[in-house]
């Protein structure tokens, strides 16, 4: 993907709990080409497996209002107890930004 390490900004809200046992580690990262992106984990500590998950990131102005809304999927299902991968295109990597899950089907058979 190549991406700047020295270009990370520190992630607004990391660490934030999602309803059913989802949590998001991310940062806001600047590619070589000069694009921003969010990326980060989704973890599941739920029993079920979450398949099809939307990541939203919101980019938040200086006085709390949504001003760009995002959205992309995650590499692959979060199987439970495990992790998954996502990727978000944002505008710039200097804004603010609010990272959650929009959408997720919880399933539990074998895949």
């Amino acid at each position: 993907m190549g991406f700047d390490a020295g270009a990370l900004a520190s992630a607004q809200t990391p660490g934030v709990q999602y309803p059913d046992s989802l949590r998001t580690e991310w940062s806001v990262v600047s590619t070589r080409a000069g694009r921003a992106h969010v990326v980060g984990y989704l973890y599941n500590s739920n029993i079920k497996d979450a398949a099809r998950v939307l990541m939203r990131v919101d980019r938040v102005g200086a006085d709390g209002t949504v001003t760009g809304t995002y959205r992309a999927r995650v590499v692959a299902d979060v199987l439970s107890g495990d992790r998954g991968l996502f990727d978000v295109p944002v505008p710039e990597a200097t804004a603010t930004y609010r990272v959650g899950v929009e959408a997720v089907d919880w399933v539990k058979e074998c895949r």
